[in-house]
């Protein structure tokens, strides 16, 4: 996905019982992670969409790579 296409997107973090979510034009695309090996950290839902936290945990960072066919 083109940078500038992202930016152009509607990137929210969505809150559902106990649970995160970030939501890429309604999509969810990621989930927090919680007890489990992946605790503390974004979980991808939907291929080619990885979340990063950002400083302090203030921000996040999404980032989207097409998936590749071999």
């Amino acid at each position: 996905m083109d940078k500038g296409l992202l930016e152009q997107s509607d990137i929210k973090v969505v809150g559902e019982d106990k649970d995160l979510f970030v939501e890429v034009d309604g999509v969810r695309i990621a989930r927090r992670g919680h007890p489990s090996p992946q605790a503390g950290t974004w979980i991808s839902l939907e291929p080619g969409w990885e979340v990063f936290d950002g400083e302090e945990f203030e921000s996040i960072s999404v980032k989207h790579t097409e998936a590749q066919v071999h």
